[in-house]
């Protein structure tokens, strides 16, 4: 501690130089302490400013999913404003009925006559088209269906060789059938049932009682199964000029995992591995030679930066993030976040045909410039350290952000890939985690079969179904998708 007490006057020269010395040594320290005080000061403040965000962090201003958000952030939420109109259809709307079954469709007609005679004792004549018809639809009461098949041998009355008769290759290998398979598999990756949950049905509406490792095995075939088509569906993602990927967490057991999705609006590839980093995506990507969209996740660094661009929904909730700090940071996310609101503005106005493509494209060059200019300024700030951090980050990716401008079918969001993955995020939060590499196998196998078949607008039990049976009965799996033209069946 410095001693403030002071001196006894001076009475010579000498001594008057060496209190000046004292003096001047005491204010360098205090000097020193003071600095020391003011940078644990800003530390501490910069720490507290940190802490703030995190609790303030939502699905708002982060990355974070809308289902982590807490009951105060979900009533803060912006609402939609409140219609006038009544609930239901509304007077004028265009009347929706069924339409009906052609007759050679139906599977029995009952038909209902008058009285053939009047009460005035004149006899009706019958038209011969009805007045109405009306057309009940219902399910019929279910049985499973079973075949026994049985082998004989013998042996020969002259040589007494012995003969014994095999099943044929069209009989499948085990005690379910290829319809079975399928529906256990379906049940699975579609309505997102458990084993349990599947045992359950299976016992009370089709009177069948397996085991759950039964039913575990029947996945396995399904794998199987559809191996030959899921390979497929990667190599035909991995080809397409516009891809996008994302990921998410996935469990065996306790192990964190992540499920890996590159989708385009034809096909969905899903892929389980135990790293989220660059080995992963490298994995994931192949020798994928388009245009990627992505959000700012640095597993993707492997993609040029020119081929890339980057999720601008994404870069919005990062921007109302700094928009919310005080001070000049919260006047560069404001700025940030007007440029953001800016592009996605001028992109809708070009695709509904409001503008010309030479004004879109200024339009846009303007925007850039500003973004650019921005970034730089949050760049040279001094006190927001964490915002001059982020600024530069951007500034490093910045070409990034407008690699859309090179092609127009690149989009501006993400938001194919987080759909798809949506799927899975309701499968996990409803069912348990796999507990083996078989579930880790199946699980984004029946994600990439059912999906594909959904976006090609085709039946994915049509597909499994007709994948099962060939594997059952042959071995092999020559089934496969056809993405274009989409909707056709799928073909053998």
């Amino acid at each position: 501690m410095v001693d403030f007490l002071r001196p006894a006057p001076p009475r010579t020269l000498e001594e008057a130089h060496a209190q000046i010395d004292g003096l001047w040594g005491i204010v360098t320290e205090l000097k020193h302490q003071n600095d020391e005080i003011r940078q644990q000061n800003d530390e501490l403040r910069e720490q507290v400013n940190e802490l703030s965000e995190r609790i303030g962090k939502s699905s708002r201003n982060s990355s974070r999913p809308p289902s982590s958000d807490s009951t105060t952030q979900r009533a803060k939420r912006r609402k939609k404003p409140k219609s006038h109109r009544r609930q239901g259809a509304q007077p004028g709307h265009t009347r929706h009925d069924r339409p009906l079954v052609s007759e050679q469709d139906v599977d029995k007609i009952q038909r209902y006559f008058p009285d053939a005679q009047c009460g005035c004792g004149g006899s009706v004549a019958i038209e011969s088209d009805p007045r109405c018809r009306h057309q009940v639809f219902d399910i019929p009461q279910v049985r499973f269906s079973l075949i026994e098949h049985q082998l004989f041998s013998g042996h020969c009355g002259s040589c007494g060789r012995y003969h014994a008769a095999h099943t044929p290759g069209s009989v499948p290998i085990g005690q379910m059938g290829p319809n079975l398979v399928a529906l256990i598999t379906h049940l699975s990756g579609r309505y997102h049932l458990t084993i349990r949950q599947i045992q359950g049905y299976l016992q009370e509406h089709w009177q069948l009682h397996f085991s759950i490792g039964a039913i575990s095995q029947a996945q396995a075939k399904a794998t199987q199964a559809l191996a030959e088509p899921y390979r497929q569906i990667g190599d035909h993602v991995r080809s397409q000029p516009v891809a996008h990927a994302d990921e998410t967490r996935h469990f065996r057991g306790v192990e964190c995992r992540w499920l890996w999705a590159l989708v385009t609006r034809k096909a969905s590839y899903f892929l389980v591995h135990h790293s989220r980093g660059k080995v992963a995506a490298d994995t994931l990507l192949g020798e994928f030679p388009g245009f990627l969209v992505t959000d700012d996740f640095g597993g993707y660094n492997r993609v040029e930066n020119e081929r890339r661009q980057l999720c601008w929904p994404h870069l919005i909730r990062k921007f109302i993030d700094i928009s919310e700090r005080v001070g000049n940071g919260g006047k560069i996310g404001r700025r940030l976040l007007l440029i953001s609101h800016a592009v996605i503005r001028t992109r809708h106005r070009w695709q509904e045909g409001k503008i010309k493509e030479l004004a879109y494209c200024r339009r846009m060059n303007r925007l850039r410039h500003s973004f650019q200019q921005t970034l730089k300024r949050g760049a040279r700030l001094r006190i927001d350290g964490r915002t001059k951090r982020q600024c530069i980050h951007l500034q490093s990716r910045e070409s990034m952000c407008w690699t859309f401008l090179q092609d127009h079918r690149i989009p501006l969001d993400n938001n194919i890939a987080e759909r798809d993955l949506r799927s899975y995020v309701i499968w996990r939060k409803l069912s348990f985690a796999s507990q083996s590499y078989q579930g880790d196998q199946f699980r984004p196998l029946i994600l990439s079969i059912i999906g594909t078949a959904h976006k090609i607008g085709i039946s994915s039990y049509s597909f499994i179904r007709t994948a099962c049976e060939e594997h059952l009965s042959t071995g092999k799996v020559s089934t496969r998708f056809v993405f274009d033209p989409p909707g056709l069946l799928p073909q053998a």
